[in-house]
C-alpha cells in the first residue's frame, strides 16, 4: 500500500497510521512524534516528521519525501478545493498554535540531509509521562491490542499512559511515594496495583480509571507487586514487604497474597528472618505456578497455591547497597524453569576486587547455580525478562561513586550470546531508577523512569550500533583552515576535540590534551578533561582553538591542523601548549573568539586574551568558572562589547577595558547567547525559558517572541547573503532555523531524541550549512535553500 501523508492532516488518521502498513522507519518516525505531531496544524506535520527522521530515522527519509512529492503532485489537480478543505481542518489546531505565539504558516526553506557523525540514532522511544519529582516504579501492561504504561514516584500520583497516543488518565488514591506497580488480568477485566512507602495498597481499572479496593500493611511498605495464579485458576496479587534502613522489621520477612478484588489477606508466605523483602518474578515448574522472592542475602521460592515453600537459596553475597543506588536487586524467569539473580563476586586472594554476575538458579534444585553474564564492578542489569525464550537484560553503568566518569551515560539492551545485536539506550543512566519490560503489539519494548520525572518507553528489538567519539556534546565551533575551507571542531566531553570538514564531515584532524604528546596526561574525568569550554578562530590569517576543562591546566590554546598543535607559551617552547591562568577556578565554560578593531582576541571565563601575543588585555570583575557563556559583538555607537552570562544576568562589557556596560534580566532555565547584525542593527539574542530576547544593543530595546516548545538550550547568529539568521535548539531536541529579522520560522531542521548542545551555521560553497549537536554527542549537517 502506499504511503499515503494525507491521512497527517486529522489526529484520528494519524493514530491509524501509526498501525498501518507503512515502512517500519516511517512508523518509529511517527511515534517519536507523535505528541508534536498531534498538536501542530496539518501543515506542519509533514515538515516536522521529516525533521524527526533526519534526527533519528534516517531511512524514512526517502519515503516522507517520495510522499511529500506525491502530495505536492496531487495537491495542483484541485488545489483551490484542497485548500478549503485543509482550512476547515486545521483552523482549531492553528488557533492553538497562534495563542501559544507560534507561527503557523509553512516552512520558506527546504533543506536536505548533508551528513551526521557520532552516535548512531537512537533506539526508537517516547515520553508517555512526566512526574513533579523522582519516579520509583513504572510497569507495562497490554490488553486488547493497547499497550499501557504506569509510572509512580514521590509526587504520589500514578499516571497512565496510552503507549501509542501518550493519553490516559492520572491516578489518585496513594498518599505517599508510590514504591511498586504491577499489571493483571482477573476475570478477564485488566488491573493494575500499586503500593506507597506509607503502605497503601490500591488498584484501577486501567481502561475507566475507576478505583478498586484500598488496604493499609500492619507493617512495612510494599516493595514489589505481582499477580500471580493460585487454586483453579485464581489470580491473587503477591506484595512484597520491605523496610527502610533505618526501620527494624517487626515480623519475619513476608509476602501477602491478597485478592485482587477485595482487597482480603488469602495467605502469608512468611521468610525465616526479620528481613526485607526486595523482589518478587513468578515462573513455572511443570504444570504449576511458584512464585519467588528475594531478599538482601537469600532466595525463597513458594507454591502461593498451597503456601508450601519449595526451596531456599542462601546468597550471601548479593550486593548489599543496590536499594540505596535506586536499584533492587532484579529477578529474571528464565527459559528452562530457571530464576536470575544479580550477585556481587569477590576475587581472591584479598578481595579487594570486585564484580556483579547474573546467576541462574534451577527451580527444581535452587542449591545448582550456573553462571551467566559478568559484569565490572560499576555495571549491572537494572531489569531482566525472557523473550522468545531468550533471557533479555537492560545493562547500565549505574553505581554512585562519586566519579561521574565512570558513569557514562550508555545503557544497552543485551540479549546475551546468542549473537543478537545489542540495542543501545542514549539514556542517562545516572537518572534511572527503575525499569521493566513489557509487550508492544507482539514486540518487545522497554520503560525506563528516573530521578528526573520522566517516563521513557523504548522499543528493545531494533539494534542501534554506536560509533562513540566520546561520552557526550560538549559544543561546536566553526573555523577556517589556513586554505580557507570551512571546518567544524566537535567537542566529545573526553580529552579529544574533532576536527571535520564543514562540507563532508570527514574526520580531518584532532586536538586534545593527549593527542599533542607534549600535553599533561591528565587523571581526570573525561567529563572534566579540555572539552568543557570550545571556541574558534583565526587570526593572523591562520586557526586558533581554545578548549579548557581540565582543572589543572586552565584553558588550553591550540592550532588545528598544524604540526604543533599545542602553541607554547613565551620562553616555554616545550610545553606544547597555553594554559591561561593557574587552573582550579580558570577552568571557565565560557570561551569565545572575537574581532576588536581589527584585533582577533579571545574571552576565557572572566579573562580577555591576545592568543598571538599571549598578552592579558583584560580582566572582568567576575568570577570566571561561574560565568556560562560569552560572545563578543557590538554595542552603543559601534563600540566593541563583550557578552558573558551568569545564571539570570547578561552583563555587556567593553573588552579592551574590563568596563561594564549594561545589565540584562534572564530566565536562568534557558540557556544560548549571541551577538551579531539584524537589519543593520547591533543585536543580543538571549534564550530565556521558552523565549528568545531579541535586544537592540545601541537603543536597549528588548524584542521578544515564544517560538519553542520547549525551554532553548542553545542559539546562534548567522548571515548568509544578505539575510540574518537565527538557529535555535531546544531541551525537547528540536533544531529551528529562523528569520532573525521577522522572526519568521523558515524551517524545522532536527528533531533529536535528546536535548540539543549546540548550532552554528556558516556558508559552505555558497550554499547555507546548519550544523546541531546532540547532548549525547551525535551531529548532524543540514544543507538548506532559502528562497
Amino acid at each position: 500500500m502506499p504511503l499515503d501523508l494525507t491521512a497527517l492532516h486529522e489526529a484520528e488518521l494519524l493514530r491509524g497510521a501509526l498501525r498501518g502498513p507503512w515502512p517500519p522507519a516511517v512508523l518509529r518516525a511517527c511515534r517519536r512524534a507523535l505528541p508534536r505531531l498531534l498538536a501542530l496544524p496539518g501543515p506542519e506535520r509533514l515538515e516536522f516528521l521529516r525533521a524527526t527522521a533526519a534526527a533519528e530515522e534516517p531511512e524514512a527519509l526517502a519515503a516522507l519525501d517520495e510522499a511529500a512529492r506525491d502530495t505536492r503532485a496531487l495537491a495542483a489537480l484541485d488545489a483551490a478545493a484542497r485548500a478549503r478543505a485543509q482550512a476547515a481542518l486545521d483552523a482549531a489546531a492553528r488557533d492553538t498554535w497562534a495563542q501559544a505565539g507560534l507561527d503557523a504558516a509553512g516552512p520558506d526553506a527546504s533543506w536536505a540531509l548533508a551528513w551526521e557523525t557520532g552516535e548512531r540514532p537512537t533506539a526508537f522511544h517516547v515520553c508517555p509521562a512526566r512526574h513533579d519529582g523522582p519516579v520509583r516504579a513504572v510497569a507495562v501492561g497490554e490488553f486488547g491490542g493497547r499497550t499501557f504504561v504506569a509510572s509512580g514516584g514521590d509526587d504520589h500520583v500514578v499516571r497512565l499512559r496510552d503507549a501509542f497516543d501518550q493519553s490516559g488518565p492520572d491516578l489518585e488514591g496513594l498518599t505517599a511515594s508510590v514504591r511498586a506497580l504491577a499489571f493483571g488480568v482477573v476475570d478477564g477485566r485488566p488491573v493494575l496495583a500499586g503500593g506507597d512507602h506509607d503502605g497503601t495498597i490500591r488498584t484501577w481499572d486501567p481502561l475507566t480509571g475507576a478505583r478498586g479496593f484500598a488496604r493499609e500493611t500492619v507493617a512495612g511498605h510494599p516493595s514489589a507487586l505481582a499477580f500471580v495464579t493460585a487454586e483453579g485458576g485464581r489470580m491473587l496479587l503477591a506484595v512484597a514487604i520491605g523496610y527502610d534502613d533505618h526501620e527494624i522489621p517487626t515480623a519475619d520477612g513476608r509476602v501477602e497474597l491478597l485478592d485482587p478484588v477485595t482487597g482480603e489477606l488469602v495467605r502469608e508466605l512468611r521468610a525465616e528472618w526479620d528481613e526485607t523483602m526486595l523482589d518478587l518474578a513468578v515462573a513455572t515448574l511443570g504444570e504449576r505456578t511458584v512464585l519467588a522472592a528475594l531478599s538482601y542475602d537469600t532466595l525463597y521460592v513458594w507454591d502461593p497455591a498451597t503456601g508450601e515453600r519449595f526451596g531456599t537459596a542462601e546468597l550471601n553475597d548479593v550486593w548489599p547497597d543496590l536499594e540505596n543506588e535506586g536499584f533492587a536487586p532484579p529477578l529474571l524467569v528464565g527459559a528452562r524453569n530457571e530464576i536470575g539473580v544479580l550477585v556481587r563476586i569477590e576475587h581472591p586472594p584479598d578481595y579487594t576486587v570486585q564484580s556483579r554476575e547474573a546467576i541462574y538458579l534451577k527451580l527444581d534444585n535452587l542449591g545448582d547455580r550456573a553462571r551467566g553474564r559478568g559484569f565490572d564492578r560499576d555495571q549491572g542489569p537494572v531489569a531482566m525478562t525472557t523473550h522468545a525464550r531468550r533471557n533479555v537484560m537492560l545493562v547500565a553503568n549505574h553505581t554512585d561513586t562519586g566519579r561521574a566518569w565512570e558513569r557514562p551515560a550508555k545503557a544497552v539492551i543485551t540479549y546475551g550470546g546468542d549473537g543478537k545485536d545489542d540495542v543501545h539506550l542514549d539514556a542517562d543512566t545516572r537518572l534511572i531508577t527503575t525499569a521493566a519490560f513489557g509487550s508492544l503489539e507482539g514486540g518487545l519494548c522497554l520503560a525506563t523512569a528516573g530521578l528526573d520525572g520522566t517516563v521513557q518507553l523504548w522499543d528493545a528489538q531494533t539494534p542501534h550500533r554506536h560509533r562513540r567519539i566520546g561520552y557526550g556534546g560538549s559544543g561546536l565551533a566553526l573555523f577556517t583552515t589556513a586554505q580557507g575551507a570551512p571546518a567544524l571542531a566537535v567537542g566529545t566531553h573526553s580529552d579529544t576535540v574533532l576536527l571535520v570538514d564543514a562540507a563532508s564531515g570527514e574526520k580531518i584532524g584532532s586536538v586534545g590534551c593527549r593527542q599533542s604528546g607534549r600535553g599533561h596526561d591528565c587523571d581526570l574525568s573525561p567529563y572534566d578533561h579540555c572539552c568543557r569550554g570550545l571556541a574558534a578562530g583565526n587570526a593572523a590569517g591562520q586557526p586558533y582553538l581554545a578548549s579548557s576543562g581540565c582543572a589543572a591546566y586552565g584553558t588550553m590554546l591550540w592550532q588545528p591542523l598544524s604540526k604543533i598543535r599545542g602553541i607554547a607559551r613565551k620562553g616555554d617552547a616545550t610545553s606544547g601548549r597555553v594554559t591561561f591562568g593557574t587552573g582550579g577556578h580558570s577552568s571557565p565554560t565560557a570561551l569565545a573568539f572575537g574581532e576588536v578593531d581589527g584585533r582577533v582576541l579571545l574571552a576565557a571565563g572572566a579573562e580577555v586574551w591576545d592568543p598571538v601575543t599571549q598578552e592579558c588585555v583584560a580582566r572582568l570583575p567576575r568570577w570566571g568558572f561561574a560565568l556560562s557563556e560569552s560572545a563578543f559583538g557590538r554595542a552603543g555607537d559601534h563600540q566593541p562589547a563583550l557578552a558573558t552570562r551568569r545564571d539570570n544576568q547578561v552583563d555587556l562589557w567593553n573588552p579592551l577595558t574590563g568596563r561594564h556596560l549594561q545589565v540584562l534580566d534572564v530566565d536562568d532555565t534557558g540557556e544560548g547567547l549571541a551577538m551579531g547584525r539584524v537589519a543593520g542593527r547591533d543585536m543580543l539574542a538571549v534564550g530565556s525559558g521558552r523565549y528568545v530576547h531579541l535586544w537592540d544593543t545601541a537603543a536597549w530595546e528588548r524584542r521578544e517572541w515564544i517560538p519553542h516548545t520547549s525551554t532553548v538550550t542553545c542559539l546562534s547568529l548567522a548571515e548568509h547573503g544578505d539575510r540574518a539568521l537565527l538557529v535555535t535548539g531546544t531541551e525537547d531536541g528540536t533544531v529551528t532555523l529562523w528569520d532573525a529579522a521577522s522572526q519568521r520560522r523558515l524551517a524545522v531542521l532536527g528533531a533529536f531524541a535528546r536535548p540539543v548542545r549546540a548550532v552554528a551555521a556558516t556558508t559552505v560553497r555558497g550554499s547555507l550549512h546548519v550544523y546541531g549537536q546532540s547532548r549525547y554527542g551525535r551531529v548532524l549537517a543540514w544543507r538548506v535553500a532559502i528562497p
